[in-house]
């Protein structure tokens, strides 16, 4: 199978026109349906205001056993009979990309006069957005204690039984015509049963990996749709940004960088509690996500101290760092602005995640560096398989190159997928957001940027 897929991958690449910008696009809203799902197929997400709504799995097999699930019955203590399994990991991590791709989606459509298009992206990013704020506000009920909206956050509120719907004739969710249907779910917060009990230490909450992820989706919402709001809210998407900023930070600084939960708990490095590492770059970050105009706000002794060494030792010794960390730097860089345009190049390339080169262009208002060939930028689009990434299912056509859940996180899986054997077939956000990244940079001479009724391709 690796065979084929890398012979597809070089045959594909040769024989695709290297300006194909109508079928960059038309995959682009093939993608959006998919994920959406349409009346005949499930898809990725369920938008709305309710628990486990507008936080898009990362991963599904319809083909999966749920009593047998290798995840399922040694992870989660949900396990039940049917067919069909949807995944969630480090959500609030992969929220951040989902933001960042509807941010730019709305701003795509409004520049190019689309203005009758955009209640449709402007309702899913206000529920993307707001399910954040959901996720924070409810995370101390999980300690039998009122809510509070206080920066400590969940990483989902995906309920066990989320593959319900009763409104549905079928009884499910995520259902298709085509007989595809999802009956048991997997996420961090309903599964990893051996973790023991819940406790802030139990990798089900804040760490420094979500807040990493989500800044950078705040920061795409900031620099293009701050005072752009969803018609049935009050607040702007900048001012719910700005606002959960602030409560992440505060509750940073409580803690001197090394947070616990409101069971007194530490949380340990182990899922990311300790924050000092990156909270230079999270100092500088939020001064440009909040309304501040005091460039010395969210400053402490360790900021000063241990955030500006490490920050320091992210630049000079960017590649002693492990490839798992290279996302977590690159992504800082993007959301504060404090490197150039030419080393954010060089770095992003050489680390295979050119497309957070293209964020910080965006973000910073800086032209994409002459190391970065759009050439090279088109042949990613073209490879990106018409139905979507995915891993070692019987009808996965994905070449190499979209076989990881996230390539520009894990970029490493690309080619060969993911170590575990895990069959899975991915949400397609990572070629959503860089396609709507490459628009932006370079949509002057593309086919107008409109939102387009496709069916998604089915096999």
């Amino acid at each position: 199978m690796r065979l084929l897929s890398a012979i597809f991958f070089l045959l594909f690449t040769v024989s695709l026109p290297a300006q194909d910008y109508a079928a960059f696009q038309k995959k682009y809203w093939d993608y959006r349906a998919r994920l959406l799902g349409t009346d005949g197929t499930p898809g990725f997400v369920s938008v709305g205001p309710n628990p486990g709504q507008s936080i898009p799995a990362d991963g599904r097999n319809f083909l999966s056993d749920c009593q047998k699930d290798w995840v399922m019955t040694t992870q989660c203590s949900n396990t039940r009979p049917g067919r069909g399994k949807m995944n969630w990991g480090d959500a609030t991590a992969f929220q951040g990309f989902y933001l960042a791709m509807l941010a730019l989606e709305y701003a795509n459509l409004y520049r190019e006069g689309r203005i009758n298009e955009l209640e449709e992206t402007a309702r899913e990013l206000h529920y993307a957005l707001t399910a954040v704020i959901r996720l924070d506000k409810g995370a101390e009920e999980k300690f039998d204690l009122p809510g509070q909206w206080d920066g400590f956050f969940l990483r989902d509120d995906i309920p066990t039984d989320f593959y319900k719907d009763s409104s549905a004739v079928s009884g499910l969710r995520f259902f298709g015509e085509d007989g595809k249907k999802v009956e048991c779910i997997s996420s961090d917060f309903s599964c990893h049963k051996n973790r023991g009990p819940i406790n802030s230490d139990s990798g089900k909450f804040t760490s420094q990996d979500q807040v990493i992820g989500l800044f950078f989706g705040f920061s795409l919402i900031q620099k293009l749709v701050p005072d752009q709001f969803y018609q049935d809210s009050t607040q702007t998407f900048g001012k719910l940004v700005a606002q959960q900023t602030e409560k992440i930070m505060d509750l940073a600084i409580r803690n001197n960088w090394k947070l616990k939960g409101p069971d007194g708990v530490r949380i340990s490095n182990k899922w990311g509690g300790d924050f000092r590492g990156f909270n230079n770059l999270f100092q500088k970050t939020a001064v440009r996500l909040t309304d501040t105009t005091a460039n010395n706000a969210f400053k402490t002794g360790g900021t000063r101290s241990v955030g500006w060494v490490a920050r320091s030792t992210f630049d000079w010794a960017f590649w002693a760092q492990a490839d798992r960390n290279h996302w977590l730097i690159l992504a800082n860089i993007v959301s504060s602005g404090i490197w150039n345009n030419r080393k954010m190049a060089k770095r992003s390339l050489k680390s295979d995640r050119v497309m957070f080169a293209l964020a910080y262009s965006v973000v910073n208002d800086v032209p994409v560096h002459k190391k970065i060939k759009r050439k090279e930028l088109e042949e990613i689009l073209a490879t990106a398989p018409p139905a979507g990434p995915c891993f070692d299912l019987p009808d996965c056509e994905a070449p190499v190159g979209w076989l990881s859940n996230n390539r520009w996180v894990y970029p490493n899986y690309k080619d060969e997928g993911n170590p575990y054997g895990i069959a899975m077939e991915w949400n397609g956000i990572d070629y959503m957001l860089f396609y709507n990244l490459y628009h932006y940079l370079y949509g002057q001479d593309m086919p107008a940027y409109e939102r387009k009724s496709t069916e998604f391709i089915k096999k």
